[in-house]
């Protein structure tokens, strides 16, 4: 301490530097530390967002088959039992293999889907 004292230009200097630096590291790990929990907060809450289509019945209008291999029938009807962004949890009905994800995008372009819905409720801007 003595001589980092004498390199700063005396004891009193060192204080005020100490005292200083440790002011300006702590606040600036405060803003960071609440710009991270804000984040957090904001991530909790999207999780925990209802899906805007859960429990509704759907209609498919046109064949089609997704990546992972489900085939949809024109006239099948299918079931949302949870959705996360555009992944969608779904119940087809009369099908002893369920349940399937898909992706909300393929549900659209088959079924009466709602295009604008990802499975979070829509707020206004």
């Amino acid at each position: 301490m003595t001589t980092i004292a004498k390199k700063v230009g005396g004891p009193a200097t060192l204080l005020i530097a100490t005292l200083a630096s440790g002011y300006i590291i702590g606040r600036t790990t405060e803003a960071g530390g609440k710009k991270a929990f804000k984040a957090w907060v904001a991530a909790l809450k999207n999780r925990n967002t209802p899906c805007a289509t859960k429990g509704q019945l759907f209609r498919v209008v046109t064949d089609g088959e997704d990546s992972s291999g489900l085939k949809l029938r024109a006239g099948d009807e299918y079931r949302v039992l949870e959705c996360d962004a555009d992944a969608i949890l779904i119940e087809v009905l009369n099908d002893p293999d369920n349940p399937y994800f898909v992706s909300g995008e393929f549900l659209t372009t088959i079924s009466d889907f709602p295009a604008e819905d990802t499975g979070e409720v829509q707020t206004g801007d």
